[in-house]
């Protein structure tokens, strides 16, 4: 599937979110198996995006599981139906167009809903995940893939230059205004969120994804959007000069680029939290006990 034939796509942005799936094709296999999830379960895949995740759940509860797609860009339902529509296990996956708090429940019961990359964009994160856990049945689970931006290497490059990109991507945090509300220190706040909501059994697993030399033409892709990311979100308070050297790392054309570099390294960190819903008995003895 193009993005090409689907009007209004960000081509760009498709292609890089292609090119992270790919590059962490297998980290993000630790993480479907992390789930611990088992045949026969249905589960939500919230802010499913392109639907890249969909078909590594399905995998997970197959052969009579559900997994459905829901997320609130039209035009990233569209690409994810034609996707998967060629895909062995997609009677078992549905997408649904809509936000969240939009989607209609009556007469449905999730087992597991999974988030990747959602939540940081939610202001008001708790209503957001109260909603999850008022879905999901007595026992089921919830979970949230995310990362944070308190760490993260970039090797060779002078440290110096690093800490200070590191200091301006905390302090575009802090000046960023509410109508681009975008927390990506989500990572280190969803154990606190999840046992805030009452959740039972909250366990966070970390991740220190970590790419090496000799990097493939996908990995290099990927490391230079996420890059550039960083020097477009930090231009306010890095100087022209420390802008530029820190672009010029990730310009194929200048002789400090560092892709090629044998001892090339990097690392992000992503988290990854659980939590359980109450068993409807547990429930009762709270509303008894009040």
């Amino acid at each position: 599937m193009h993005a090409e034939n689907i009007q209004g796509l960000d081509i760009l942005e498709l292609n890089w979110l292609l090119d992270h799936h790919a590059t962490k094709a297998a980290h993000r296999q630790r993480v479907v198996d992390d789930l611990n999830l088992q045949p026969g379960d249905v589960v939500i895949d919230l802010g499913c995006g392109p639907g890249l995740w969909s078909t590594m759940l399905a995998e997970k509860v197959a052969p009579h599981g559900k997994v459905i797609g829901i997320d609130y860009d039209a035009r990233y339902i569209e690409y994810a139906r034609q996707h998967v529509k060629d895909h062995s296990l997609a009677s078992l996956i549905e997408f649904r167009h809509g936000g969240f708090e939009d989607m209609t429940i009556e007469g449905e019961c999730y087992d597991f809903i999974f988030s990747s990359g959602c939540s940081p964009y939610i202001k008001k994160i708790l209503p957001f995940l109260k909603k999850q856990q008022c879905i999901v049945k007595p026992g089921g689970r919830i979970a949230d893939r995310s990362w944070d931006d308190g760490l993260f290497i970039f090797h060779p490059i002078d440290l110096a230059l690093t800490t200070k990109v590191i200091s301006g991507i905390a302090q575009a945090r802090i000046d960023r205004p509410d109508s681009e509300y975008f927390d990506n220190y989500f990572g280190r706040q969803s154990n606190g969120l999840f046992k805030q909501l009452g959740l039972h059994a909250v366990e966070s697993r970390s991740y220190a994804v970590q790419l090496v030399a000799p990097l493939s033409p996908v990995a290099k892709r990927y490391i230079t959007g996420n890059a550039r990311w960083y020097a477009t979100v930090t231009a306010p308070y890095l100087s022209a000069t420390e802008h530029q050297q820190w672009l010029s790392h990730f310009d194929v054309g200048s002789p400090n680029y560092i892709l090629n570099s044998p001892d090339f390294y990097y690392a992000m960190l992503e988290v990854l939290t659980i939590g359980t819903v109450a068993p409807a008995e547990t429930n009762a003895e709270t509303k008894e006990s009040h």
